[in-house]
């Protein structure tokens, strides 16, 4: 049950960052919100999965919001550093995810789409890549070098 709960407060809090408000009303859209995602992924979860894969992949929730903050502090330099010189050389960099769930593949773009210096301007499941805007495209395969890295160290043990 706390679990339960944890996971709403986090989903809402989530939704309160990316509306940045903390107006009556949007604590209550949020809290509505992630308490229909959470109701969902339990019922799937429940069908579909053991308690110990559950136990392993929230194990890894730490490293992934740890990786994930600490991609936001690295690009957030990244980014001030383009405005204070200008953009190195920004372009479009196409990513392959590989097989993986449609969960993770959310993840992945919700993931890159946090960090400034990156947005997610495509995603294709069938293809299994992302299209991405980086404001470094100069070195493509180090930009997927550096992705696939993230994802096999943050994401892959709690979206896999």
């Amino acid at each position: 049950m706390i679990g339960i709960v944890l996971r709403v407060v986090v989903l809402a809090g989530l939704y309160l960052l990316v509306v940045s408000s903390v107006k009556l009303g949007d604590v209550a859209i949020g809290l509505v919100l992630a308490s229909l995602v959470v109701a969902v992924g339990h019922r799937r979860r429940a069908a579909s999965r053991s308690d110990s894969s559950t136990v392993r992949r929230l194990a890894g929730v730490p490293a992934l919001v740890g990786g994930t903050l600490v991609d936001v502090v690295t690009s957030s330099a990244e980014v001030i550093r383009c405005c204070l010189r200008g953009p190195p050389d920004p372009g479009l960099v196409r990513l392959p995810t590989g097989p993986t769930s449609p969960s993770s593949f959310a993840a992945w773009g919700v993931r890159l789409g946090i960090t400034p210096n990156t947005v997610v301007v495509d995603l294709d499941e069938e293809r299994g890549e992302l299209l991405v805007h980086v404001l470094d495209a100069h070195d493509p395969d180090g930009v997927r070098a550096e992705q696939a890295a993230a994802y096999q160290s943050r994401q892959r043990r709690v979206f896999p």
